[in-house]
């Protein structure tokens, strides 16, 4: 579905509509939450009530987001599952966002109705995709936020300038800081972001590290193991929780050493390994995490695989590796 057509089915079910449900993924980054207050922007433009279901700890969360969160608070609603199961209405209108699976949102269970679900994302779809009726995936997009910047403009938004520096971060993020999945539409929506109002300066301070978790990435990165030529695998101690942010960080910062593919495998808590995945170019992570139950598209890629440790985890993604010729010893 190109842009024009989503934008007349988004109108379609959302003129007229009491509330929307807004849906960013669980453990959300500056894209999810970037891209869910774009939307509440444009929800608010049609005269419905945009709703953000957020249920991550404020405290879990990494610095910039909890600025973000402390910022926005104020003037959208922002619940948690259980405050939304105490107010869903059977006439909400939902719209996902950075996501498209059910085990990754905290409401999936009661999204079940095709015709009032609208699915904006960049990753790939799977057996555990939400069923909707409205689907815009484009797993070429560098963001969310690019796709929800392009709303914008299609709707003629008066984006408040706090919003436009938000959703320029959730592009920077995903593309790391510009440097890959970028095309001509990601500068276009950039550009077009920095005239309503984005601000540079206060984006770059919503990605200043936090000086703990930098030396914990760095951490990570020391346990670099080229396994090919190609291929840099990280496998994280068993016995330490990482973030998802920082196993992301840790294989994006591993692409530097010219490899086609970084994985960083390691506990984020609850029983769950996640594998964070980036590659530059030549191979589809995404693809490799859908062997693992995950997803992604051509440069970066997550799995989260329950029941398992680390080094198990390590195990499987080196045998889903084997078929590519990628895994060959060195």
């Amino acid at each position: 579905m190109d842009i024009k057509n989503l934008k007349l089915n988004i109108e379609q079910r959302v003129l007229g509509a009491k509330r929307v449900v807004i849906v960013p993924h669980n453990r959300i980054d500056f894209d999810a939450i970037g891209s869910a207050l774009g939307l509440a922007v444009i929800v608010k433009k049609m005269n419905a009530v945009p709703i953000i279901v957020v249920n991550d700890k404020i405290k879990e969360m990494q610095r910039g987001i909890q600025i973000f969160m402390d910022d926005v608070s104020k003037n959208y609603e922002i619940v948690t599952r259980d405050e939304y199961l105490s107010m869903k209405e059977d006439d909400d209108v939902y719209i996902l966002t950075d996501v498209n699976k059910r085990n990754m949102v905290s409401i999936g269970d009661v999204i079940d109705d095709p015709d009032r679900t609208i699915i904006l994302d960049h990753h790939n779809m799977d057996e555990n995709t939400i069923p909707s009726n409205v689907v815009h995936i484009d797993e070429h997009l560098s963001s969310a936020s690019e796709i929800v910047a392009r709303l914008m403009c299609l709707f003629r938004c008066k984006c408040p300038n706090e919003i436009a520096t938000y959703l320029l971060a959730g592009i920077y993020l995903d593309t790391n800081h510009m440097s890959k999945n970028v095309g001509d539409d990601t500068f276009a929506a950039c550009s077009k972001l920095t005239s309503m109002g984005a601000n540079l300066n206060r984006m770059n301070d919503l990605f200043l590290e936090d000086f703990t978790s930098d030396r914990r990435v760095q951490d990570l990165v020391n346990k670099v193991d080229l396994v090919t030529y190609t291929i840099a695998m990280i496998l994280a101690d068993e016995n330490i929780v990482y973030t998802q942010e920082e196993l992301a960080k840790a294989a994006d910062y591993v692409l530097k050493y010219g490899v086609d593919a970084s994985f960083a495998v390691g506990n984020i808590g609850d029983g769950i390994v996640q594998v964070s995945a980036r590659s530059p170019e030549n191979i589809n992570v995404g693809e490799v995490m859908k062997e693992l139950g995950g997803g992604g598209n051509q440069n970066s890629g997550a799995a989260r695989v329950s029941d398992s440790n680390v080094e198990e985890v390590g195990k499987r993604l080196r045998k889903v590796l084997e078929p590519t010729g990628y895994n060959r010893p060195i």
